[in-house]
């Protein structure tokens, strides 16, 4: 299965402008397989995913990437960021994107939220939905009209989603670096695990 479906992607292109600026989601035109990235450099995340289809289907400011990976038909979308963190956003981009429209500063969630608390989550997110407001007016008339123009799954609580993904569940697929150490969600600890492969 393609990681990105030629109709959906077809509108992910069209309102590339407004999902790269005011979402952090630069979607790649083209599909990039893993072995872009199976070499260590400074500004790229570095990993590989035994046992899984890797499609790269796009990046943010940060340099970290969102990641399709298919494993036993089994799909999820991870973003994967150069400090060794790796966060499922949905069982396919789709679902991804609906995530990250709904929460666009998601990664300062979990960032400043290490406990991953739901509680917690709930509690900061209301001000990191200001601040996100105050950077970007548009903010919340463009969340709107995406949702609707690339036909999202509506998400009747992205808080909940989010901490069901990071936190609840681990993703179906490991993703490890080059180096030997896994890739891990940033709500459970702050360096990356050594272990063996």
């Amino acid at each position: 299965m393609p990681a990105l479906r030629e109709p959906f992607l077809g509108r992910l292109l069209e309102v590339w402008d407004v999902l790269a600026f005011t979402f952090d989601f630069e979607v790649f035109e083209h599909a990039l397989g893993s072995d872009a990235y199976a070499t260590p450099a400074p500004w790229l995340p570095a990993f590989v995913v035994p046992g899984a289809d890797v499609s790269v289907v796009g990046r943010d400011g940060t340099g970290g990437v969102y990641v399709y990976c298919e494993s036993r038909q089994q799909g999820c979308c991870l973003h994967i960021d150069t400090r060794g963190n790796a966060v499922c956003l949905g069982d396919d981009v789709q679902q991804a994107v609906a995530l990250l429209v709904a929460l666009p500063y998601w990664p300062e969630l979990l960032a400043q939220c290490r406990s991953g608390e739901l509680a917690a989550l709930r509690e900061l997110a209301p001000r990191l939905e200001r601040e996100a407001c105050d950077d970007l007016p548009a903010l919340p008339a463009a969340r709107v009209e995406l949702q609707a123009f690339l036909e999202l799954p509506l998400l009747a609580d992205p808080i909940l989603r989010l901490h069901e993904l990071a936190v609840d569940r681990a993703p179906p697929v490991t993703v490890w670096s080059p180096h030997g150490w896994r890739y891990e969600s940033p709500v459970h600890g702050s360096e990356p695990r050594a272990a063996a492969r």
